[in-house]
This record gives structure tokens, C-alpha cells and sequence, in this order.
């Protein structure tokens, strides 16, 4: 009876003894953090214990990837503290992607640290003041816990022998490169994700990160040649169908994706952007082009099991009926609204990039591109967007520069805001903005409206007191999605009654006018495909409003399809990504044109321009009112005893014309706390003001960036 006791002790003592050796212990700490960056991402244990069994060679394959960042620690004496911080890393990572998907269902990616920015200016939007308190406590501790690391881990005396540490650790590196070689090769991993959420589920989230740091830009297609772009653009320019007999040698297969075919199209010689400009004359009559991209906007009777007291959109569900529509196919759920105008604005796919890149945030900030904005200004429009958000988000105010709008109305820019219960600017205000625009310009207008009023977070508690409508849940939905979709079915009944007061408001004008109208992504809900009767978290609708007799068309539309086929519809066929989308649909190889001229356009040697890009960035124009001073005095604080009804301190007064909430006076460069009085006066605390001193009146949202300024008025 002792054998047994001692055989047990004897086995422990052997495991001890096996797991002091500094390779083992890498490789369990790398599969403890793999076990744990899984169940954060799938939040579930359960689901995570499965995916170990049912995907195995994928998980020993990620637990490889992180073993190979953790072998770094083998050539420190401090091992244990590079062992520390590393899985920090990776804890961090699985945490971050924990939170976020929270709030929408597209889970972390290396491109979320690059809009920190962003994320900064609508923290108050998702996060409450103790969720900050919490944040700070964590991070006190993870610093703390680092000193105590420092101080306490075992610090050898020697290092491992150099050899075998170098031979482990390329091992880990070769077997990743070999391993992701041979995945890609046999369809076990994707480089290229059409839905983030299903692939970090499919591929683990080690692999798909990492993916995301490393696989950013258009990969160059292995057809890219010279002569193939040649053959593309000669097909597009002359509304010639080309197939894969054309350009890909015979032992390349045809791609098997087949598009679904449109009539072939004339499209008419290209033209010289450069040369052009918003005071060109129009060569034929083309009517005012409006797109209004609705934040979070689809129809939430589509939710299976959901009963509302009324319909959220009936002015949206009328239009459908009498009007152009169809479902519009988006690259994102829950977020990503940048993105969808992405395809939308310059026709390109973003399946082609990188796994949940931003091209706002890469390829745009160095290089214009083809865009709806620029094939309308070769036809005289004046091209303008709007948004009833700060500038600065998604780098707006620098990127559309690079897509050829002239002017750019963010909410710095606006009068008489109103806010929603969640504080998001209601969509109203966007109304007479556009009015503003159709009803000064002397030309043909393309306005690219973005809403904001839809945007979550979604509370999980009563927001609205006395809510317009209601709605009953089935037994099959969660009751925690009941508030959610209360406060989000309200705030799109006030969308959709902003939609028919703008269709009343361009009606009773004369100009023709036709309006784009889309949901640029679904909100976040935790809602899965079969909780919906269309089947799919990537679809929206689209209606095309006119006033001037189009005939109802319906057809479904990928984003980057919709401006093509708007145009196609208008008989406009500027742009090679548009002829491309309106000429090769029926083509074996569409999609591989397309990527083709995205890549020559973006990265490659712009033979499809013969070199030289024709796309000029436009000096922006922010607001299309103009900001003024008129006069700046300085108001001396009232002698002590003397009664004062408002302001008792020294102050500037600045008065002017079309000042906005937004406005701050300046004082020979210096930014002053600035109260709004009304739009032809501001008023300053300031201890004096000199002869000679300069006064501006800049325009900047809650992030302090100055996004535009007055001529300098100089006291006299």
C-alpha cells in the first residue's frame, strides 16, 4: 500500500523537477495565455475548451506564436521578469479584446491602437466615471506589480547557454513562418478576413492580431504587370468585357468568385482632373447628388422575436416601397463607419487591405486617390461634406483633402445643436446645412451628409423617461437586449423623422436633386446572423430619393458598388474605379481587376495613370459660411462695491459675424476660455489688451486642435 503513495510522490517530484527546465516552462506559460487570450476573446470558457479540441492544429499553432515572443526571456538573467512583461502583453491584448467587444462585435486589432485618438475624443460616450477609477486602479497596479517582479523574481547568475537559446528561439520563429506558410497554402489560416469576428474565432486571436500588426496595405497581386494594367484600362476606357484569358497565363486558375453580371457600358474618355475645377462648366444637366450615410441605421424590425408598439422608420419603409433600394453589403458590424465610406466615396473594396485597417488612417495620409469627390468636380460640382461630429474624428479634416472635397461642415461649424440622451448631436442639425449648401452654390452639388445621432453605446438601463415607442421581446432574445434596443429604436424614430423632413424640404425646391440614403453599419447588439430574418450583420439598406421621375430599380450592392451604379444611373461615367465597376461586373475576373487598380492606384507604379497621379489634394475649406471679426474691445472689471449683473472680471468682448459654440478667442496666439453669447458676439476673461495685441477667433471641438481661424483683427 506505501508503493503507491511513493510511485505518486515519486511522479511529482519528477514533474517538479521537469518543470523547473526554463524551455518547459516557456512552453506552459505560452499555452496558459493562449487558454486565456481564447476565453477572453470568445468570453467563454465552455467556448473555449471547445475550440481547443475541435481546432487543434490551429491552437497549437497560435500557442507557437506566443511561445516564440516569450523565448525572448530566455537570453536575460532576469528571465522571470521578461516572462512578466511579456505575458502582460498578451493578457492586455486578451482584456482589451474582452471590453471592446462589449460594445461592438469586431474584435481588437493593432489598428485600434492608431485611432487612441480618436477613441479619446468619445471615451464618455461608452465609459463611466468609475469604469476611469477602475482603469487607473489597474494601471497603478500594473506598474506596481512590475517593481515588485523587479525586485522579487529570480535573477540568475548565468545566462543559458547562448547556443541552445538561439537554436529555441529561431526554432520558434521558423516554425511559426513554416507553419503560417503551409496554413495559408492549404486554406487552414486567410490573410485577408471577410469578417474580423469569424476569423478570430476560426484562426484564434494570437494569429489574427498579429496579422493585423504585420498585414496592413493592398498585398501586390501576383498578376500586377504593366501590360495587365494596360489591358485593364484599355478594357474599362472602352467598355470591353475583360476575362481571364486576357491577362493570367494558363497555369493560373480563374479566381471562382463570379459576380453577379450588369449590362456592358460605353464610358467616355478619360478626363484630365488636374485641369479641373468646382467653377467648370458642366457639359450636360446633372442634378444635385446628396448621400446621407445614417449612423447605425437599419431597420430593427428585421430582429426576429421583437414587437414594437409602432414603427421606428415608416418614412424610411414608404420610401422603400416607391423609391430605388436594396440591401448594401458593408465591411463592418458595430463599428467602422470610416470604413464604409471608404467604399463607398472612392469604389475600392477593403476586403483587399488589411485585416481591420483603417485606410483613413494609413495609405490616406500619405496619397490622394480616386474618388466620387473628384470625378464630379471634372463635371463642375462643388463637393462638400457635412458631419454633425468633431472634425478630427477618423482625421476627417486632413483625409478629405485627399478625396477632393472642397469644403468640410463638421459640428465646430454648426448653429443650434441639439443633444440626445447619450449626448451624440441629434441628425436635424444636418437639414439645414445641407439647405445652406443647395441654396448658395452656383453649381451642381455633390454633398456627402454623415450622421451621428444612432451611434451607441446602447444603455443597459432606463435612458428615456417617457419613451415614443415600446417593444416586447420574445422568449428566444436575451432580456438584456431590451434597453439597448428601446433607447436605439427611439433615436431612430428621430432619424427617420429628420429623413422626411429633409425629403419635404428638397422637394419644394426646384433643382433636381437626388438623395443616397444608407445605414453605414448595424449597431452593436450581441445579435448573431440567425436573429435576424435577412440573415447577415453586414447588411444595411439604401434608397435612392429623386424628384425628377427615375424609374424604381431594386438591386442589392456591395458599398463600394453603390456610387458606381448611382452614376451609371445619372449616365456619368468618370473615374476608372467607377467604369471599372459599371463595365467588368459580368467579367471571370472583376475582383481581381479591381484589386489590380487599387494596387497600381495606392502602391504601385500608376501605370493606369501613365506615372503620375492625377488627383491633386484640394485645400480644404472648413464651414462654408465665412467666420468673421467685425471689432474687439477690452471691458475693464468694475470698481470693488460696484454691483455687476453678469461678469465681474476684466474681459475682451469680440463681436462678428457667424460664431458657433465651438468659437475661442485667441490673443497673440493664446487660446482664452470663451463664452458663446450669441453668433455675432464672444466674450474672454482676460487681465488687459494692448494697442497692437492680435485678436483671431478660431474654431476647435473639446480635443483643443484648431481646425480653422479669422483674419487677424489688430487693436487699434
Amino acid at each position: 500500500m506505501k508503493l503507491i503513495p511513493q510511485k505518486a510522490k515519486s511522479l511529482l517530484d519528477s514533474v517538479k523537477t521537469k518543470c523547473k527546465k526554463p524551455f518547459l516552462q516557456c512552453v506552459l506559460l505560452a499555452l496558459a495565455l493562449n487558454i486565456f487570450v481564447e476565453i477572453m476573446s470568445r468570453r467563454s470558457v465552455l467556448k473555449a475548451i471547445a475550440y481547443l479540441f475541435t481546432n487543434p492544429l490551429v491552437f497549437v499553432y497560435n500557442t507557437i506564436i506566443i511561445l516564440a515572443t516569450l523565448s525572448i526571456a530566455l537570453f536575460f538573467k532576469r528571465r522571470w521578469f521578461v516572462y512578466y512583461l511579456v505575458s502582460l502583453g498578451w493578457v492586455a491584448i486578451g482584456v482589451t479584446d474582452f471590453i471592446l467587444l462589449r460594445f461592438r462585435t469586431t474584435p481588437f486589432t493593432a489598428v485600434d491602437i492608431t485611432l487612441m485618438k480618436s477613441a479619446i475624443q468619445i471615451w464618455q460616450y461608452y465609459l463611466k466615471w468609475f469604469h476611469l477609477v477602475l482603469i487607473a486602479i489597474g494601471l497603478a497596479l500594473t506598474v506596481f506589480s512590475c517593481v515588485i517582479v523587479w525586485k522579487k523574481a529570480k535573477r540568475y547568475d548565468t545566462r543559458l547557454p547562448l547556443l541552445k537559446i538561439t537554436i529555441f528561439f529561431a526554432t520558434t520563429l521558423i516554425s511559426s513562418a513554416l507553419l503560417t506558410n503551409l496554413g495559408l497554402r492549404t486554406n487552414v489560416l486567410a490573410a485577408n478576413f471577410g469578417n474580423l469576428a469569424n476569423a478570430y474565432h476560426q484562426y484564434g486571436l494570437p494569429y489574427c492580431f498579429v496579422n493585423s500588426v504585420i498585414n496592413t496595405g493592398i498585398n501586390k497581386p501576383n498578376i500586377y504587370t504593366t501590360d495587365v494594367v494596360n489591358t485593364i484600362v484599355e478594357g474599362v476606357e472602352q467598355g470591353k468585357v475583360v476575362s481571364s484569358s486576357d491577362i493570367l497565363p494558363t497555369e493560373v486558375p480563374a479566381p471562382s468568385e463570379t459576380p453577379t453580371p450588369i449590362p456592358t457600358l460605353t464610358p467616355t474618355p478619360p478626363v484630365d482632373i488636374s485641369a479641373s475645377t468646382s467653377d467648370t462648366v458642366a457639359s450636360k444637366e446633372t442634378p444635385n447628388i446628396i448621400y446621407l450615410q445614417l449612423e447605425s441605421f437599419f431597420d430593427p424590425t428585421h430582429i426576429k422575436g421583437v414587437t414594437f408598439t409602432e414603427d421606428p422608420i415608416p418614412n424610411f419603409r414608404a420610401l422603400k416601397e416607391k423609391f430605388s433600394s436594396g440591401y448594401l453589403s458593408v465591411p463592418s458590424v458595430g463599428a467602422g463607419t470610416a470604413n464604409t465610406e471608404f467604399e463607398v466615396i472612392t469604389g475600392m473594396n477593403l476586403d483587399f487591405f488589411g485585416p481591420g485597417e483603417y485606410p483613413y488612417k494609413t495609405i490616406l495620409q500619405k496619397t490622394s486617390c480616386e474618388s466620387i469627390s473628384y470625378n464630379l468636380k471634372s463635371l463642375g460640382y462643388a463637393t462638400h461634406a457635412i458631419h454633425n461630429n468633431v472634425g478630427t474624428f477618423y482625421d476627417r479634416v486632413s483625409v478629405f483633402s485627399q478625396l477632393g472635397f472642397d469644403t468640410f461642415t463638421s459640428i465646430e461649424y454648426m448653429q443650434d445643436i441639439e443633444r440626445n440622451p447619450n449626448n451624440w448631436a441629434k441628425d436635424k442639425v444636418l437639414t439645414p446645412e445641407i439647405l445652406q449648401i443647395l441654396n448658395t452654390t452656383k453649381n451642381q452639388d455633390l454633398i456627402y451628409g454623415i450622421s451621428v445621432q444612432g451611434h451607441g453605446s446602447y444603455p443597459n438601463s432606463e435612458l428615456i423617461e417617457n419613451p415614443r415607442i415600446d417593444l416586447t421581446l420574445s422568449e428566444d432574445l436575451s432580456d438584456s437586449l431590451y434597453y439597448p434596443l428601446l433607447y436605439y429604436s427611439n433615436q431612430i424614430k428621430e432619424m427617420d423623422e429628420f429623413i422626411g423632413q429633409l425629403i419635404e424640404a428638397l422637394s419644394n425646391r426646384k433643382e433636381e436633386t437626388i438623395l443616397i440614403m444608407y445605414g453605414d453599419h448595424l449597431p452593436g447588439f450581441q445579435l448573431g446572423e440567425t436573429d435576424l430574418s435577412n440573415g447577415s450583420l453586414f447588411q444595411t439598406e439604401y434608397i435612392i430619393w429623386d424628384n425628377f421621375g427615375m424609374t424604381k430599380q431594386n438591386e442589392d450592392l456591395e458599398a463600394y458598388q453603390l456610387s458606381a451604379h448611382v452614376l451609371d444611373r445619372l449616365d456619368i461615367h468618370n473615374g476608372l474605379i467607377t467604369k471599372l465597376h459599371q463595365t467588368q461586373k459580368d467579367s471571370d475576373i472583376y475582383l481581381d481587376e479591381l484589386k489590380v487598380l487599387e494596387y497600381d492606384m495606392l502602391y504601385g507604379d500608376l501605370d493606369c495613370f501613365n506615372g503620375v497621379n492625377p488627383y491633386t489634394k484640394t485645400e480644404l475649406k472648413m464651414g462654408t459660411v465665412p467666420i468673421k471679426i467685425s471689432e474687439a474691445h477690452f471691458v475693464p472689471a468694475p470698481p470693488e462695491g460696484e454691483a455687476a449683473e453678469e461678469d465681474v472680471s476684466a474681459r475682451i468682448i469680440v463681436t462678428g459675424s457667424n460664431f458657433t459654440p465651438f468659437s475661442k478667442i485667441s490673443v497673440n496666439d493664446k487660446i482664452y476660455d470663451t463664452k458663446f453669447i450669441n453668433r455675432s458676439m464672444l466674450s474672454a476673461p482676460i487681465d488687459e489688451l494692448k494697442s497692437g495685441d492680435i485678436v483671431t477667433v478660431i474654431q476647435s471641438g473639446n480635443d483643443n486642435v484648431p481646425l480653422s481661424s479669422t483674419d487677424p483683427y489688430v487693436i487699434p
